[in-house]
């Protein structure tokens, strides 16, 4: 599986799990997986979440909880990287764009 198509099917079960939990509440795209390394030498899957909609009611139990929902359907594709996420208002995206986040792409 390339890089890209391995990124793209994280971005498509974060979207499915999402827009089962919010339905019409919320926009959330784009949702961006980049591949990283940690201090320790360990990859990890960097999802940033840009959202539109009402932040109040983007339930911080629920979200705080997406990477445990997520996780095993990784694993199931052979994607054994563990995940991690940045939710980010679509109001702030544009200065993350120039930030830190696509330093490198």
């Amino acid at each position: 599986m390339t890089n890209k198509t391995r990124t793209d099917a994280v971005a498509n079960i974060v979207s499915k799990t999402l827009a089962q939990r919010f339905e019409d509440e919320f926009v959330f795209d784009p949702i961006i997986v980049k591949p990283e390394t940690d201090r320790d030498g360990e990859e990890y899957l960097h999802i940033i979440i840009v959202f539109d909609g009402d932040q109040k009611h983007l339930d911080p139990e629920w979200t705080a909880g997406l990477l445990g929902r997520i996780r095993p359907k990784l694993i199931e594709m052979g994607i054994d990287e563990f995940p991690s996420k940045s939710f980010v208002e679509k109001s702030e995206w544009e200065a993350l764009q120039r930030g830190r986040y696509f330093e490198s792409a």
